[in-house]
């Protein structure tokens, strides 16, 4: 079993209309399901929020209140500032086709002297699905405190694997309102 997922749940869910983290399908919302999955394969599951929104359900990781704003590089820099000297497996709550079968995939470049390990499909490198090193906090700081918001700059700053994925469907990500509604029609 790996160590430690964290579900980014803290976007301002601005295409979608409305927070993609609560929209249910059935009775649970997008963030309990995402839980409820990645619990399987990870020993700690964590929820990254800019305020807990969840009433305590989940094990919390706040953006750090010292910047005012949505972005992914500070989910990024809080989640990891909280860890030590290991990787942490970071996924967006609104890409649920997720499944083992690609961690398993990237997992295998763990032990080498990578930083980031992310997946690449055909169309995207997807910088919300991967793994990331603790060791990177301080270079997320830094990039944060040189106003930089986008996560792929830290490509080009520590070594990366892309892992290659042929197979587009496990990367959807549901940004729109229609979207959500295809997919929560083929879950029912």
């Amino acid at each position: 079993m790996l160590k430690n997922c964290v579900i980014l749940c803290g976007g301002k869910s601005s295409r979608m209309g409305q927070d993609k983290s609560l929209l249910k399908i059935g009775s649970k919302n997008l963030t309990q399901i995402q839980v409820e999955k990645f619990s399987n394969f990870f020993e700690h599951v964590f929820v990254s929020v800019k305020n807990d929104k969840f009433n305590q359900e989940f094990k919390i990781i706040q953006d750090d209140p010292n910047y005012p704003l949505h972005s992914p590089m500070l989910a990024l820099y809080s989640i990891l500032k909280n860890f030590k000297n290991e990787f942490v497996f970071i996924i967006s709550v609104d890409s649920p086709c997720i499944g083992l079968e690609e961690i398993s995939k990237m997992a295998e470049f763990l032990e080498q002297d990578y930083k980031i390990i992310i997946a690449k499909s055909k169309n995207y490198k997807h910088s919300l699905c991967g793994f990331y090193h603790s060791d990177l906090a301080d270079v997320c700081k830094n990039l944060l405190d040189q106003n930089e918001q986008k996560i792929q700059l830290l490509f080009s700053k520590v070594k990366t694997k892309f892992v290659e994925f042929e197979d587009e469907k496990p990367f959807l990500n549901l940004n729109f309102y229609d979207e959500f509604q295809k997919y929560k029609s083929e879950c029912e």
